[in-house]
């Protein structure tokens, strides 16, 4: 009998232990999102709800990102995995095909209309005016999708969009908190607002200054806030650009043809190539963080991300 009382105890207490446990220990993998930006806006709707995991920190790029297999298995274990789609994130289509849980793919959604890469005539060679030749070994992953850029969020008005993208998604993965997820989207749709409104106002100034970049991820920062990009250095990270095509840029600027005022190098990519060129050119150099590595992720990362984007870009122009 004493037996008996002993392992019904011990039985009660392990259900107590687990029930404890279930209710301190935050689902991090209900949800796992690709990239910070995404990640931050995700973290905000489902606020009250969930914990989304991260699944890319930020300190090298998607466009070649190689997932270690804790990566991997947080992937196969969440109920959702949400990502921009392969226009941005590429490599991760290989992992996302042996999914079984529900994949949200933002570049699919009728609500967002992505922009075709850029070309330009100062933009590098292996880039191509019509990207055509897809056996150049040079040729870049995220030309794959149609030839499509995917950084939509350096525009906060594309991540109000992204809300809308990813709310019904939501729902139908907590038929519990419809009202709850309404709620937060509305409250973080309002904080995009005041955050673009806030931005636009710092770049007032600075709007039609001509920079050249590394890569061309500033697309849609420069349709927001009226900046242009006028030339790039390189396509691919690690990879240099072709022959003469700084000399190209250098002619270019001997005559007036362009005007930059900053050459700006990415957080992500090798920067010690574009800070020489910097010198070549005569130019000021900065380094843009688009994927906020060094922020802690959460809800106000994004938010962060882009203060900080605007603090280095303008900082670059007026160094000029």
């Amino acid at each position: 009998m004493r037996k008996k009382f002993v392992a019904l105890a011990v039985i009660a207490a392990g259900v107590v232990l687990f029930l404890n446990a279930s209710r301190i220990t935050p689902k991090n993998d209900e949800i796992v999102v690709s990239i910070k930006p995404i990640h931050s806006l995700v973290c905000a709707l489902t606020k009250g709800i969930t914990h989304p995991k991260l699944l890319l920190d930020g300190n090298f790029s998607p466009h070649h990102v190689r997932l270690v297999p804790s990566q991997i298995q947080a992937m196969q274990n969440a109920r959702a995995f949400i990502w921009i789609g392969s226009a941005y994130e590429h490599p991760l289509g290989n992992y996302v095909k042996k999914l079984e849980g529900k994949i949200i793919t933002i570049q699919d959604s009728p609500l967002i209309k992505l922009k075709p890469l850029r070309n330009g005539l100062l933009w590098d060679e292996k880039a191509g005016c019509n990207h055509a030749h897809d056996d150049d070994h040079h040729h870049h992953h995220h030309h794959a999708e149609g030839n499509l850029d995917g950084h939509i969020w350096l525009d906060p008005m594309m991540m109000v969009q992204v809300v809308g993208c990813v709310l019904n998604d939501l729902k139908s993965l907590y038929p519990n908190h419809h009202n709850l997820l309404e709620r937060n989207a509305k409250a973080y749709k309002e904080r995009l607002q005041v955050l673009y409104d806030d931005l636009l106002l710092k770049m007032e100034l600075y709007k039609g200054q001509t920079y050249i970049i590394q890569h061309d991820g500033n697309q849609y920062f420069d349709a927001a806030f009226g900046t242009q990009t006028i030339a790039t250095i390189s396509i691919e990270p690690g990879v240099p650009p072709s022959a003469g095509h700084i000399m190209k840029i250098r002619k270019a600027m001997s005559i007036g043809e362009i005007t930059p005022r900053c050459l700006f190098a990415e957080r992500q990519m090798e920067g010690n190539l574009a800070k020489s060129y910097a010198s070549t050119l005569k130019l000021p150099f900065a380094i843009l963080d688009y994927l906020a590595a060094d922020i802690p992720s959460g809800e106000i990362a994004y938010e962060q991300l882009m203060h900080d984007y605007i603090t280095t870009f303008i900082g670059g122009i007026k160094n000029h």
